[in-house]
């Protein structure tokens, strides 16, 4: 039976010890500074593309968003523009509004 009381006197010595650290932790846990919140700017989304410009026949197109027929075709050819410019057509240039597309259409004339 000595072997039994040793354990029993390791045990009473252990879980108070135990339940010690277990507070701490918690105490940690609930005391936490809270994370910062993001700034104002993150929380903002961007403002989503009405139109679009791209490629149709070798000119310049206007499409509105999501669109699969142009509600315009420049008469602006794209063999014209840099190759830059050619590129990004080619992918598709994301326009806000009718603004920007006056500014888009006035930088290829």
């Amino acid at each position: 039976m000595p072997q039994s009381d040793t354990f029993r006197r390791r045990f009473l010595l252990a879980a108070p010890l135990a339940a010690l650290l277990a507070g701490f932790a918690a105490y940690g846990y609930l005391h936490a500074d809270p994370p910062e919140p993001l700034p104002a700017a993150a929380t903002v989304t961007e403002p989503r593309a009405k139109y679009a410009a791209r490629i149709i026949d070798g000119r310049v197109a206007i499409y509105r968003a999501d669109a699969r027929y142009p509600m315009e075709v420049t008469d602006i050819e794209v063999s014209s523009l840099p190759r830059a410019d050619q590129e990004a057509l080619a992918e598709g240039i994301d326009l806000i509004d009718e603004e920007a597309i006056a500014h888009l259409l006035e930088d290829y004339s």
